[in-house]
Parts: C-alpha cells; structure tokens; sequence
C-alpha cells in the first residue's frame, strides 16, 4: 500500500501538481488527530508549534490570564536556546526550494501553483537568513529575566515575589499589547518559516484507511519524519506510537483497562498518513 503523495519527486504528474496548494485539514469532526515525528529536528518544530498555540500571541494578555502567555513564551525561548532551530528550518527551506526547481522542469507540472509556492518558500528563507540568536534581545528585558526566573517555583509570581509583573499587570492594555508585540516579534519571523515547512512536510502524504489488528500494527518504511494517524472518536482507545525514521509500531491501548489489561486487544480501522 502507498502512502506517499509523491509530492516533491523529481516527477510529477498533473494530478500531483494540483495537490500544490495551501494545506487545509479536511478533518472529519468525529476524529481525533495524532502526529508522532520520527526525527528530533521534526520533534522540536511540533513543540514549537504546539507552544505557539498555547501562547496565542494575537490574544491580548491580562491578569487572568498572563501565566498562559509567560509559560509558553519562556517555553519558547528555552526551546531556541537549547537547539539552532533557526539553522534547521533554514536549510529545510532550502531543500524545498531546489525540490521545487527540479519539478518545475516537468512538462505536466502546474507552473502557476509550483512559483506560488517557490516564491513564499523563498520569501521565508530570506526572512530567516540574517537573522542571528532567536530570542536574544528578550534575555536583556528586565521584566522578562526577573520574571522568568520565578516561573519556575510554585506560586512564585505571587505580586511579592515579582512586583515588576505585578506593575506591569496593571498598566494599560495598550501598553501590554506594545510589549507583547515587541517580544512576539523576536519569534514572528522563525515562525513563519517553520509553519511553512511543517505546511509542506505535513502535505507529502496521503492519508490511507489501515487496520491495526489485535490493535497493532507495526511497519518497515522507506525513511520518514511523520506520521499522522487520524482514529475514528467511537474507538475506545489512543494509540502509543515508537519507532525511528524507517520502522514504527502502533499499539492502541484501552481508555479503560479490563482487568489489569490496557492492550485493546480488537481491531482498530484508523487512518494513517507517513510523510518522508
């Protein structure tokens, strides 16, 4: 069985090159979606990506809700300092491009809908080439380093542990929206190029409808950096997924073991897509 699209081979066919377009998910609502990254550099976009939606950096910040915003910026941060994730996405961009180049030679291939996308990959690898130490600027923030050290203790924003934030908290919205911006726009530029590539990644595959029977399933691949599974939310069920880039295995455990047993041990027609 295949699952790959076939996307970005050197040869396209007119039905491939429609598939070059803006990645939507046409998700069915009686779904629940789980992605596994068969590579640490895929593991690390999906935290990022993961966090930005817990940040919601378009959502302005107040008292109620500023431990939300601070454990994800700081989250962020972290992230980008422990890995050079501005590296990584670069050169994924990059490779996409000469991917793009090479196609845009086949006869059949949608030339308007391969620039398109050529240009906006472009576009995102220029952004992030000058670009030096993400997030830099925000360790010389006073707020952010006093509070940043707090966050980490229990209960330690509390106004007397950090009266900084406390002050800040009760400034103008404007004013936090100001700083929000400002903070966010240290990431905005890596973000961008990283949600593209996770675009692209996320579109080199078909999902196909498989059976994992006796509740597992297990597979040797050609060399892969996702998998996306889509399980039908009637299954009673969540799937625990290993593996590295070219072998996985899908264990579907119960949500409520019987008798000391948490292997669903039935069989389980789900939907999986693997990305290369």
């Amino acid at each position: 069985m295949s699952y790959q699209s076939d996307l970005f081979q050197s040869v396209a066919t007119e039905q491939e090159a429609a598939m070059i377009e803006r990645m939507t998910d046409q998700t069915d609502v009686h779904t629940i979606n789980y992605e596994y990254p068969l590579h640490e550099r895929v593991r690390t976009y999906l935290r990022l990506e993961h966090l930005k939606q817990l940040l919601k950096p378009d959502v302005a910040v107040d008292a109620r809700d500023y431990s939300r915003y601070f454990d994800a910026l700081f989250a962020i941060l972290e992230l980008c300092e422990r890995s050079d994730v501005r590296t990584d996405v670069q050169k994924d961009l990059d490779r996409r491009r000469a991917q793009l180049e090479v196609w845009s030679q086949h006869p059949d291939v949608n030339q308007q809908q391969v620039e398109a996308l050529a240009s906006r990959v472009k576009k995102a690898s220029q952004a992030i080439q000058p670009m030096t130490r993400i997030g830099s600027h925000l360790k010389q923030d006073r707020l952010l380093s006093v509070t940043r050290q707090r966050f980490g203790m229990p209960g330690g924003t509390c106004n007397f542990d950090v009266p900084q934030l406390h002050y800040w908290l009760h400034q103008s919205q404007q004013r936090r929206d100001e700083d929000c911006q400002r903070w966010w726009s240290e990431f905005a530029v890596l973000f961008e190029g990283l949600e593209l590539e996770l675009e692209l990644l996320r579109g080199q595959a078909h999902f196909q409808w498989v059976v994992a029977e006796g509740g597992l399933l297990q597979e040797s691949t050609e060399p892969l950096s996702l998998l996306r599974i889509r399980v039908p939310d009637s299954v009673p069920a969540y799937p625990v997924i290993s593996g590295h880039k070219q072998r996985f295995s899908i264990r579907f455990l119960s949500n409520a073991p019987q008798q000391g047993k948490a292997s669903y041990e039935s069989d389980v027609e789900f939907e999986l897509a693997l990305c290369p």
